[in-house]
């Protein structure tokens, strides 16, 4: 099992991605037989999307093509001023990483990705992860289907959430 995320692959996430394959046993058999019947890659290949944010964890199945109707995608958060926001945000909190965004050499361009931003939050539900993170999720599937594996996206509870990926053998996931 290959994982990786906002935590980098950590002992913890490992422990989380282990126990949501556990509690998706049955679902994760069905979606390892579908990928199985794929004998090439393509966009119709089937995904599974965890939504662990409540207390029973959610296994959903979309075509990798389809990926972002159930992870929405932004095509703001990606943008180098808008992580190095969140990663001030995480460190010193919202009102100082937004004085220090506001105020800096790039306060103009942050501006106008900032407006984008709540734009698109203010359009639907929140987006998840970055338009860059769901292509190498897309990219991250085709490598586990050359490897026999199944393709997933965990999404953990948290403000904001967390989201990883991983990928499990079809042979784990179907032995008996």
């Amino acid at each position: 099992m290959e994982a990786s995320g906002d935590t980098d692959g950590s002992a913890m996430e490992r422990l989380r991605i282990q126990s949501l394959i556990k509690q998706c046993s049955l679902g994760l058999f069905d979606l390892a037989c579908a990928v199985s019947g794929h004998a090439t890659w393509d966009l119709n290949l089937p995904v599974g999307v965890i939504d662990a944010r409540r207390s029973k964890p959610k296994l959903m199945v979309t075509a990798v093509g389809t990926i972002n109707s159930m992870v929405r995608a932004s095509a703001t958060i990606g943008h180098p001023l808008m992580r190095r926001f969140f990663e001030r945000m995480e460190a010193v909190g919202l009102d100082q990483a937004m004085n220090e965004s506001i105020g800096g050499a790039d306060a103009d361009a942050f501006a106008e990705i900032w407006q984008a931003y709540k734009d698109e939050r203010r359009h639907g539900d929140a987006p998840m992860w970055s338009i860059e993170d769901a292509t190498d999720f897309v990219l991250k599937s085709r490598e586990a289907h050359t490897d026999r594996e199944v393709a997933c996206v965990a999404i953990f509870p948290g403000d904001p959430h967390a989201i990883a990926t991983f990928s499990v053998p079809i042979a784990f996931l179907t032995r008996g």
